[in-house]
């Protein structure tokens, strides 16, 4: 399919960009876990805060999939 890498190449174009980004997720999730400290099941915030967990999970997750897949393709190249 002719373009359909045109989309990985600019992901992958953004590849030093992307410890910077986990950085920042690494640090959310630091900060989110001095609110399970503060935070009991049975306040309203609780909802919130696994919500907040699940995204700041996800996106983790994401990232750093992306970065050792464009660190894969970079040394197949």
């Amino acid at each position: 399919m002719p373009g359909g890498t045109s989309a990985v190449d600019l992901v992958c174009a953004q590849r030093d960009n992307i410890p910077i980004a986990l950085a920042v997720m690494m640090s959310m999730g630091v900060l989110l876990a001095f609110s399970f400290v503060f935070v009991s099941p049975g306040d309203e915030a609780f909802p919130i805060l696994v919500i907040d967990a699940a995204l700041i999970g996800v996106s983790t997750a994401l990232f750093l999939g992306t970065y050792y897949y464009c660190t894969k393709r970079a040394m197949d190249d």
